[in-house]
């Protein structure tokens, strides 16, 4: 699991935000998609990524969280 966790937050890192669909995408991920799911959570609940609506594309994004 911390893999999966890894690479979501290096590809939200390098991409500035990413939608489900993305992160995807760029995981090239064709297994099941519980476990994404279940990886943002977690990452969303240690407080790493924030859920954000991104009003231009009609979609909630993840985004780094900034401290400060």
């Amino acid at each position: 699991m911390s893999d999966i966790k890894s690479k979501i937050v290096d590809i939200i890192r390098r991409k500035g935000s990413c939608s489900f669909e993305e992160l995807i995408a760029e995981l090239r991920w064709s297994g099941d998609l519980r476990i994404v799911r279940s990886a943002i959570v977690a990452l969303v609940n240690e407080g790493v990524i924030v859920r954000e609506p991104d009003y231009g594309r009609r979609k909630i994004v993840y985004k780094l969280k900034h401290y400060g």
